[in-house]
């Protein structure tokens, strides 16, 4: 009788670590940037913490790109041309609290995957048909749409599309939260960013002469 209470406590305790080690810990998260406005409207798909990864990112873009005068357009045209170009300085880019939103996006194991490009975005996520739907701009909705449709989504295929169309970035946000996950906290995903890091000043923005002049929008 012994024998077997003491073989039951251990498949017990066995069985308790087990859960343990396969139950991921939840990441404690204060949301910076409350809003009662639904930038972002999918069906049947929780937006809530998409929109506070919406705001940390375009804060972070106006606070490097554009540290003396906030001008999000202008943020916008000079990250999308080097982020196509893989030039942005991420590690100096990235504020505290985009990194703890990218912990608490990562909860979300349906988001990413493993890509052949290296792109941990997994776009058969239902959010992208809602993007691919909702895009403003409809040349670039239709190619997106059909990039979704096909699995064949990446930046090798979207990256040129993408040049031209960042004066739309700002007030289009179902495009913006493509551009925040894939070129963003896609792009972040790996890094190792346990060191302290401070958002730019004009000194280490990364901004050049050529980069100020990218996309057709500098308000």
């Amino acid at each position: 009788m012994k024998l077997k209470l003491t073989l039951l406590a251990l498949c017990l305790c066995l069985f308790n670590c087990k859960e343990a080690k396969e139950t991921p810990k939840k990441v404690e998260f204060n949301y910076k940037y409350p809003s009662v406005q639904k930038l972002i409207d999918c069906e049947n798909i929780d937006t809530s913490l998409l929109q506070e990864a919406l705001y940390s990112f375009e804060s972070d873009l106006e606070n490097f790109y554009t540290p003396d005068k906030p001008i999000l357009s202008r943020a916008y045209s000079i990250f999308t041309a080097q982020a196509v170009s893989n030039k942005v300085d991420y590690k100096k880019m990235v504020s505290p609290h985009s990194k703890k939103v990218l912990e608490a996006l990562k909860q979300d194991k349906d988001l990413w995957i493993n890509n052949p490009d290296g792109s941990p975005v997994n776009f058969n996520h239902p959010l992208f048909k809602c993007v691919a739907e909702k895009i403003g701009d409809e040349p670039l909705q239709k190619t997106f749409s059909a990039l979704i449709e096909t699995n064949s989504m990446s930046m090798r295929m979207i990256g040129n599309e993408l040049r031209p169309k960042t004066f739309r970035m700002k007030d289009d946000k179902y495009l913006a939260i493509f551009m925040a996950l894939e070129l963003y906290y896609g792009r972040l995903y790996n890094l190792d960013l346990s060191a302290d890091t401070s958002t730019a000043t004009d000194e280490t923005s990364g901004t050049t002469e050529d980069d100020a002049h990218a996309g057709h929008n500098h308000q």
